[in-house]
């Protein structure tokens, strides 16, 4: 129904909306080649970058999850958020460098030089569908926001925000995508100022209440005093470990790949414009991670000394957004919604745009048609972003479900989607750090630690749907059966080992008879060789992959079979979404550092031992290079 106060707060967000239009109206012009239009003719001032990346890192995603979080668990899933963001500064030192030296648009260009060119199309798919997956969850987060706040349904919200960044980017491209950040910047920072006033006057004892409130009720960080968060159990929700890996690990990950961050700092000047872009942006977020810390505090307060039926109803990823919409007089929450609706664009717009850059220079321009013009390919980038687009929505509306089907939080709802990315980090950091891994590695890495990665998937899913069902039936007062939430019986383990030994013979063996066949082959000239040397190739690659796939499915089912068979095995357990044991990459890099080093050729200038030397492997098919020098 429209009231008064509802069509107050709606027109407040139609004037923000019909604001970005203008912004992407007003860079329209400007897209006359892809250089202009994807990377910002490389010219675009390093405050504004700084203050796009850290937008495009806080986002619908952000705002749901601190809040949702604190009220729902409490604060210790982000106590690591502020080391990360200061890693992130030695991290850019590691990767960006080599990126600016080869004028790359994209990180997987320094992958063909590195590696070869099946490296970097494996890592830019990757790459690809999870930034996508990100975009499509800041989709899904938004959909909370508007349902806490206003009570739309999933898929209004998503169309709505999600049509809106696709038009204002394609017509702009980077700049428009950059300057809009900076005006979000801008509306975001004074609603944040107004939200924390309105929680100071609302609670009962301020801010200071807010905070005391939060840690006397067991919300605050409390783990570090249980001896359960230092154990290494699938079925804690939070593991000390395990969360140590991941701070360390993730500044690394996002320097290395993560297109939406890279493709802004490649549009400064040079690699010291991009650092200071770097320093600004992780400057910005610690003030913006105090800010959600304080918000979800007092979030959490606030519903403790006013209970909500329709926050314990639908937890606490909608109690922010439903005090907004509920607690403040208009046009506060119109207001409010405009500045949260600009850090969702923010993430939007950046993540559209990068995707299409990915989409341009890794697959269109390499596969599709090789030799487009300037305006053919600023064509296919406006056309790629609205795709991306268009799969972000999807994807949104499959979280969605996912969320309901196993009655997960925003901070669990990505988990079961993960299923691509095993190589990408990997891939970077062995090679920048090391002259001992090749390609072949790469591969083979990949295709095993994919297996484990569907095996870590199915876990999850089948344990914590079968945990769901059970306490459903027991409060029904119905037969109880531990189903998947209980003991895994030994033959899950034992099966893919012996499949995968056997398809690892079986490519052992296809290998030695090729070259059996190749060696007769040449004896006798009236028989062809290629087609039989193709065909032993293809068999002899299908058994190894499997193979792989099977081992790395087996290591994870073996871990599982360990813990369900320990510890009381008499009620339903379900594995943690955070927990993940990455047995895999630390033996691959024992295997790469006991590996013979490459030619020199394979790796000058390419590793961070050799950075400053000039690079000796220029990939066939690749454009000139044009080392720009890095001091």
């Amino acid at each position: 129904m429209f009231t008064l106060n509802n069509i107050c707060n709606i027109s407040i967000i139609a004037i923000y909306l019909g604001a970005v239009i203008w912004i992407g109206l007003r860079f329209s012009k400007s897209d006359e080649n892809t250089e202009q239009y994807l990377m910002g003719g490389r010219r675009v001032p390093f405050i504004a970058v700084g203050i796009s990346c850290m937008m495009s890192l806080f986002s619908s995603v952000s705002l749901v999850r601190s809040t949702g979080e604190i009220v729902n668990h409490g604060m210790m899933l982000g106590w690591g958020a502020p080391i990360i963001q200061i890693l992130t500064i030695p991290a850019y030192l590691v990767f960006m460098r080599f990126y600016f030296k080869l004028g790359s648009c994209t990180p997987y260009e320094y992958l063909e030089y590195r590696y070869d060119s099946s490296v970097r199309l494996l890592v830019s798919i990757c790459g690809f569908y999870s930034r996508v997956m990100y975009i499509g969850t800041v989709l899904y987060t938004t959909a909370k926001i508007f349902e806490g706040a206003y009570n739309w349904p999933a898929w209004f919200s998503i169309l709505l925000v999600g049509v809106f960044g696709v038009i204002y980017t394609v017509m702009g491209g980077l700049q428009a995508v950059i300057w809009t950040d900076v005006m979000q910047f801008v509306v975001l920072t004074v609603g944040a100022i107004a939200i924390v006033i309105a929680f100071h006057l609302c609670i009962d004892g301020g801010l200071v209440e807010a905070v005391a409130c939060t840690f006397r009720e067991g919300h605050g960080y409390y783990g570090f005093s249980d001896p359960n968060f230092y154990k290494i159990t699938p079925y804690v929700r939070l593991l000390f470990w395990v969360q140590i890996y991941g701070i360390l690990t993730s500044p690394l990950s996002t320097a290395s790949s993560d297109q939406i961050n890279i493709q802004r700092l490649l549009a400064t000047k040079n690699w010291k414009e991009g650092l200071r872009s770097q320093c600004i942006s992780s400057g910005l977020a610690l003030g913006v991670i105090a800010c959600l810390l304080l918000i979800g505090c007092a979030c959490f307060t606030y519903y403790h000394q006013n209970p909500s039926a329709l926050v314990a109803e639908k937890g606490g990823d909608i109690a922010f957004f439903h005090f907004i919409g509920t607690k403040l007089p208009p046009p506060l929450p119109g207001l409010f919604m405009a500045a949260l609706l600009a850090a969702i664009m923010s993430t939007l717009d950046s993540g559209m745009n990068s995707m299409a850059t990915v989409w341009l220079k890794e697959f269109h321009v390499r596969y599709i048609k090789p030799g487009m013009s300037e305006k053919e390919q600023v064509k296919v980038s406006k056309w790629a972003t609205g795709i991306v687009g268009v799969f972000s929505i999807l994807l949104g509306l499959a979280l969605n479900f996912s969320g309901k089907w196993l009655s997960q939080t925003t901070a669990e709802v990505g988990t079961i989607f993960g299923i691509l990315g095993a190589a990408t980090f990997p891939a970077f950091i062995l090679g920048v750090l090391t002259c001992r891994c090749n390609s072949k590695m790469i591969w083979g890495y990949t295709v095993f630690a994919s297996g484990g990665q569907y095996a870590w998937i199915t876990w999850y899913t089948l344990s914590r749907r079968a945990l769901l069902v059970y306490e459903q039936a027991k409060e029904a007062g119905e037969a109880c059966q531990l189903g998947w939430a209980g003991p895994l019986g030994w033959k899950h383990v034992v099966v893919p080992l012996v499949l995968g030994i056997v398809l690892l013979i079986v490519a052992h063996v296809v290998h030695k008879v090729k070259n059996i066949t190749i060696f007769l082959d040449k004896k006798k000239q009236d028989i062809p060789v290629k087609p039989v040397g193709k065909w032993w190739k293809v068999c002899y690659l299908v058994c190894l992959c499997l193979g792989l796939a099977a081992l790395g499915w087996t290591m994870v089912m073996a871990i599982w079979y360990y813990y369900s068979n320990t510890g009381d095995t008499s009620i339903p357990r379900a594995r943690s979404f955070a927990f993940h044991l990455p047995v895999a990459f630390f033996a691959f890099i024992i295997y790469v550092c006991c590996h013979r080093k490459l030619p020199r050729e394979e790796y000058q200038g390419l590793t961070l031992s050799t950075i400053n030397e000039p690079i000796l492997k220029h990939p066939e098919g690749v454009r000139n290079l044009k080392e720009k020098p890095l001091s």
